[in-house]
């Protein structure tokens, strides 16, 4: 896939927070997933709003209890 060259200003302190939690160094990738996980988020909300008329489960807050959280 074809890429875009872009310019952007982020926090520094946001920037080195996501580059912690996901153990990558390469901003572009970065970006990539973050944009990706925006769209996902926004698509999903857009699905449930759709659809709050029908029986779903409703909100499950994960048990995120688990995750090695402090292991990067």
């Amino acid at each position: 896939m074809p890429k875009a060259k872009i310019s952007a200003t982020v926090s520094p302190d946001r920037l080195a927070r996501a580059r912690e939690v996901t153990g990558t160094t390469s901003v572009s990738e970065l970006l990539d997933d973050a944009l990706d996980a925006l769209v996902q988020r926004e698509l999903e909300s857009r699905w449930l709003d759709a659809h709050r008329d029908e029986e779903l489960p409703g909100e499950i807050v994960p048990d995120l209890s688990a995750v090695p959280w402090e292991d990067r």
